[in-house]
């Protein structure tokens, strides 16, 4: 097997095993452990082989600068770890340094160099299958689970075993009487903010109006006000320099869709008013994080807890400016890098920022595989577009 298809291979299987089946695994102790993630830590110890093998290492610049600005805010939350301490579940702890400490460092450092060495049309492609079969498997869940009432679960597989039987329990997936479409990634905020990173590439590789309409069926069957506001900001922010033209015909569109979905949810489904799933007077649970601002300080408020829903002001809260300064330095410093790249990855920078956009609402940011699609279409931005590799 030559070195193309040996790279092609591992991407195809890193695709299959974080995008496809993210959840499948186990868990010890609590955390969940799923085969993507161990899939990364094995092609983590594949790269520090081949580098130690052949005693050189090249570091891409964009990417070890977008790494470097990541340390400054891993730095603060130890030290005020170690100052004030923390409570909640050890594995909120691990999950926090696997998602900040080893990830960046994964992609950055280690799989930049590879990716680079991919044909991009060759990932594109790949990854656009992925969004699309995922979604057609969401919407095809979402069916099932309205006609029998439970969810299809394949053991290690679509669900970690730990979960068998907990989606509707635990997994924060009802809105009303009917369950948000959760593909395979067992909650329907995680499916939405993960597929919206992708979309844009999936969108500028897909010329199938039906496929489209699909993927995009499934991001409004997540029924997540998170998802839909993130899916509006793309084709807004896509179109905006038609958007004079466009305007009149997409909040038309819109607000028909909003006002349709809503009476649906509530005359159908039991949600409650038709301003009460529209107008969430509790923000979907969020309200108690916004009324606890008053607890800030300069350097943080307390133990660390939990980065909550609402992403900025959770850091906000528990970090102080000198923690959200240092937390924006390091999630904003890749479009900057960007924007001083000459290559025409523009898909996979507007991915970026619907995800940081959507962490004004819910950025699911600690939640497998979240962080690893974030940091995959990070370093994608500053690989130049190759074909002939």
């Amino acid at each position: 097997m030559t070195n193309t298809k040996l790279r092609e291979l591992l991407f195809f299987l890193a695709v299959l095993l974080v995008i496809i089946i993210p959840k499948g695994g186990f868990k010890i102790a609590g955390i969940p452990i799923t085969w993507g993630y161990l899939y990364l830590g094995f092609l983590m110890l594949l790269s520090v082989f081949i580098i130690l093998n052949r005693y050189k290492f090249t570091v891409m610049n964009k990417p070890f600068i977008a790494y470097i600005a990541t340390l400054p805010f891993v730095i603060y939350f130890t030290i005020h770890l170690l100052i004030n301490g923390y409570t909640g579940t050890f594995g909120n702890l691990i999950s926090f340094y696997v998602s900040f400490v080893f990830l960046p460092l994964l992609f950055y450092i280690f799989l930049s160099s590879f990716l680079v060495k991919i044909k991009s049309a060759y990932i594109e492609t790949i990854l656009s299958k992925a969004v699309l079969i995922i979604s057609i498997y969401g919407i095809f869940l979402f069916m099932y689970k309205q006609i029998t009432g439970h969810f299809l679960e394949i053991p290690y597989i679509t669900v970690n075993v730990a979960d068998l039987g907990e989606l509707d329990t635990s997994k924060f997936n009802q809105r009303g009487s009917v369950s948000k479409l959760i593909s395979t990634y067992n909650n329907g905020n995680i499916f939405g903010v993960c597929t919206l990173m992708l979309f844009p590439v999936f969108y500028k590789n897909t010329n199938s109006k039906t496929q489209i309409l699909l993927v995009v069926l499934a991001l409004l069957l997540t029924l997540s006000r998170t998802v839909w506001i993130g899916l509006m900001f793309y084709f807004l922010f896509l179109y905006r320099n038609q958007l004079v033209k466009l305007v009149k015909i997409y909040l038309l569109g819109g607000l028909i869709l909003l006002l349709l979905g809503a009476i649906i949810m509530t005359r159908y489904f039991q949600y409650g008013s038709l301003s009460g799933f529209i107008l969430d007077s509790n923000l979907g649970g969020r309200i108690l994080q916004i009324r606890k601002t008053n607890e800030i300080t300069f350097f943080g408020s307390g133990v660390y807890r939990v980065i909550e829903e609402i992403v900025y002001l959770s850091i906000f809260k528990q970090f102080g400016l000198m923690g959200l300064f240092l937390f924006c330095v390091s999630f904003f410093t890749p479009i900057y890098l960007y924007l001083k790249t000459k290559n025409n990855n523009y898909c996979y920078f507007i991915g970026i920022l619907v995800y940081l956009f959507v962490c004004l609402s819910d950025g699911c940011i600690l939640l497998i595989p979240t962080l690893a699609f974030f940091y995959f279409i990070t370093v994608m931005t500053f690989i130049r577009q190759n074909t002939s590799q």
